[in-house]
């Protein structure tokens, strides 16, 4: 065998061996944006990490000791959430939210919460209407 067939086998090799570790390593990590409407109709498996994206519906909020219940919505459907984690002190009613967790049952555990700040843009035409 040539030497240049044993470093193209080689270079091959070690190239295949890269991809298969990106691969590897990406696919327990991954987590896909769901709307409500999504996560309600079933189409996936329960205990999967997921995250849903949506804004809190107003007057949902209930805070028990460390635990917080809230529903999200995409405009057609909510969705229940349930989180031990710490809140963002922009959390409340009517804002932008993403939650990453697992829809078990009825409602979304969740195991983060974030909150999705708005635009420079939407604040500035905020202030000046």
């Amino acid at each position: 065998m040539s030497a240049t067939k044993r470093f193209s086998l080689a270079a091959g090799v070690i190239v295949l061996s890269i991809v298969g570790l990106v691969v590897w390593s990406l696919s327990g990590t991954t987590a896909y944006y769901r709307t409500p409407s999504e996560l309600t109709s079933g189409t996936f498996d329960d205990n999967r990490s997921v995250r849903v994206a949506g804004k809190v519906v107003p007057g949902s909020i209930e805070v028990a000791g460390t635990t917080t219940r809230f529903a999200v919505s995409d405009g057609s459907s909510s969705v229940d959430v349930t989180t031990e984690d710490a809140l963002p002190d922009t959390f409340a009613g009517d804002v932008e939210v993403v939650a990453e967790g697992a829809m078990g049952g009825e409602a979304f555990s969740a195991s983060s919460v974030l909150v999705k700040c708005p635009s420079k843009m939407e604040a500035k035409l905020a202030s000046e209407g």
